[in-house]
């Protein structure tokens, strides 16, 4: 399992050019027009990641503040926010620095789902493929929803074809099952990809040892440790899970010795990340450890946690556990090792929103399909009939990721310039200094954090995710955009903001009552446009 194999190479070749295709579809950028191309379901989250990848790459964003709420230490893990900025401030273009990581960490990715069946259950290469099938092409029970009101025909698959939206986007839409199991949160969070990337990575390593009883040495035990710890700095919850995990597989595998060489260097670089996500809290918002249920419909019974979970899984989860029954011992116990990473999620929140504890979801479902994939295979050998009804299963079991990707496929493409087409943040990039702030209205892709700068109070949503007090800074911001009181432009430079940007029109999310003379009679106005005016404190 050290090696890649000649046949391989071109599975490696179509796991490439399947993620390529899906990043791209995703992001891009016209270096012509100087634009940016983004699908309508990654902006949210794309506002956030670009402006971070800009504070590093056209701003000066250490140590790292929040782009939208500068100030305060940033509790987010931006490992790989960063190195896509220092790509872009070497020269390289923001699509193909952000989006070839991203490219390399899905192909990886796909690659060791291919190699860990074969791991646990022999070498067989169609549980290998299976798997990747079942994870691109997710179970759920979407396919129904699709087809109540139609029927198996060509009009149909035209349709199908042409889907331009995801049926179920909850917990968004209010729909029980959830866009969170869909490709969708990959391209959401590249970081994401990485992380689990590197975990599986790090137990294509060490399973074959525990399942064969080799030894490890103490210096790859400590690599394994540093990789773990470097973790923690693309994804905090991908490495406490990766902590579960190994701390179970030591235990059930009798190799507690390994826990600590590996523990020991993965908490010293993850230090500095645990520290200041520890602390965080107590400055800002606080929330419920015990949550039981994930995103079920409440109030919360017995059997509508297991409605959720049949309509989020569909027949994936019966055949995860006909999976568990027909598998080795050994293998039984790695699935021991993953499970509490599905019993912590539906019992405990673990961050300002509920829905984030779908990373652990995504961890547990890639080893859940290796089980799926199993059975799929052993329905195939032990079953009268059982070629018949295992294509019938693997139909039913990807029916709903086939659809899902072609919402995919299909999704809106916004387009917005960037520097220097678009004007107000060339002069932003070339006439402030990378560390300025800007008091400036709320906008999710904002040309201020797009330019590598910081917004007061920019868009609220990612403060508040990450527990700010937004309360606080909110109030802040109307009395300075509100002020008449020439002694509040001290306040304003107590708080470091360098720059006041006030609409020409105000647009509908700016809800402040501004008294533009003030402003232009007592500083200096330096860049105006068709859309804004800037002052200078």
């Amino acid at each position: 399992m050290r090696y890649i194999r000649k046949g391989e190479i071109v599975l490696l070749v179509l796991f490439f050019l399947f993620s390529w295709w899906l990043m791209d579809k995703s992001f891009g950028y016209d270096a012509v027009s100087h634009q940016f191309r983004i699908a309508r379901h990654q902006i949210g989250d794309f506002g956030l990641h670009l402006s971070l990848i800009r504070s590093f790459s056209w701003g000066s964003n250490f140590p790292p503040q929040l782009p939208f709420f500068p100030g305060r230490p940033l509790p987010y893990h931006y490992g790989f926010d960063l190195l896509v900025g220092i790509l872009e401030r070497t020269g390289m273009r923001i699509d193909i620095a952000f989006n070839g990581l991203s490219v390399v960490a899905f192909t990886a990715l796909l690659f060791f789902i291919y190699k860990l069946p074969q791991v646990l259950f022999g070498k067989n290469v169609f549980t290998g493929l299976l798997s990747v099938l079942f994870f691109i092409f997710h179970s759920s029970l979407t396919f129904l929803d699709f087809f109540k009101n139609r029927s198996l025909s060509w009009s149909t698959l035209q349709e199908l074809w042409r889907l331009p939206d995801y049926l179920n986007k909850g917990p968004f839409d209010g729909s029980q099952i959830s866009l969170f199991f869909t490709l969708n949160v990959f391209l959401n969070q590249r970081h994401l990809i990485a992380a689990l990337a590197m975990s599986l990575g790090i137990l294509l390593y060490l399973l074959p040892c525990m399942l064969k009883k080799k030894a490890v040495s103490i210096l790859g035990l400590l690599a394994v440790g540093a990789v773990l710890g470097t973790i923690s700095w693309v994804h905090t919850l991908v490495f406490a899970g990766d902590l579960v995990v190994i701390g179970m597989l030591c235990i059930l595998f009798g190799r507690i010795r390994w826990f600590m060489p590996i523990v020991m260097p993965a908490v010293s670089i993850a230090a500095p990340r645990l520290i200041t996500v520890l602390k965080f809290p107590a400055a800002g918002q606080t929330f419920a450890l015990f949550n039981p249920g994930f995103l079920a419909q409440r109030p919360l019974t017995f059997l509508g946690l297991v409605s959720y979970w049949w309509k989020n899984l569909g027949l994936a989860l019966p055949m995860t556990i006909l999976g568990l029954i027909w598998a080795p011992l050994k293998a039984r116990r790695v699935f021991f090792s993953i499970l509490p990473l599905f019993i912590i999620v539906n019992i405990f929140r673990l961050s300002y929103r509920m829905d984030h504890n779908h990373t652990l979801i995504n961890y547990f479902l890639i080893f859940a399909n290796f089980y799926v994939a199993y059975a799929v295979t052993q329905l195939w050998k032990r079953m009268m009939g059982g070629k018949i009804v295992t294509v019938a299963l693997v139909l039913l079991l990807t029916a709903s990721g086939v659809i899902d990707l072609m919402a995919l496929k299909n999704d809106f493409q916004y387009t917005f310039f960037d520097a220097p087409t678009n004007r107000f943040m060339e002069w932003i990039r070339t006439s402030t200094d990378p560390r300025s702030v800007f008091l400036a209205r709320e906008d999710i892709l904002d040309p201020i954090t797009l330019s590598g700068r910081l917004n007061y109070f920019g868009a609220t949503y990612y403060p508040e995710v990450m527990g700010y007090p937004i309360q606080e800074r909110r109030g802040k911001a109307v009395k300075f955009f509100e002020t008449r009181d020439i002694s509040l432009l001290a306040d304003m430079q107590g708080e470091e903001i360098d720059y006041i940007v006030i609409p020409v029109i105000p647009p509908s999310n700016f809800r402040y009552s501004v008294d533009r003379e003030f402003f232009a009679d007592n500083l200096r106005e330096v860049y105006s446009d068709e859309n804004v005016k800037v002052y200078r404190l």
